[in-house]
């Protein structure tokens, strides 16, 4: 296991922890509020229920990383100042529609 040395390097990781939560959160909501099925109307499809129907659980779990760190890559450095939370719902929603 990699040992963290810096001050900066424990801010990220407590960074990307942060952000990895919230990015589960949106996913596991997303799933519940589908009713963990798909939905074959068109109007329903989801990069969640494609990535879950495709891959399974495991897919969900590449998918929570994937997007914990393109989230963190564009934001890398930044202070946040109280508008992080909506940030990462526009940012989870956005990478959720791009079929």
């Amino acid at each position: 296991m990699d040992t963290i040395n810096t001050d900066a390097q424990k801010a990220a990781l407590v960074s990307w922890k942060e952000t990895h939560f919230e990015v589960v959160q949106f996913i596991t909501g997303h799933r519940i509020k589908t009713g963990y099925r798909i939905k074959t109307d068109g109007k329903s499809r989801s990069v969640i229920n494609d990535t879950h129907a495709t891959s399974g659980t495991g897919g969900l779990y590449e998918l929570a990383e994937d997007w914990t760190n393109e989230f963190e890559q564009l934001h890398a450095g930044r202070q946040w100042d109280g508008e992080f939370f909506d940030e990462i719902e526009e940012f989870c929603n956005l990478k959720n529609q791009s079929l």
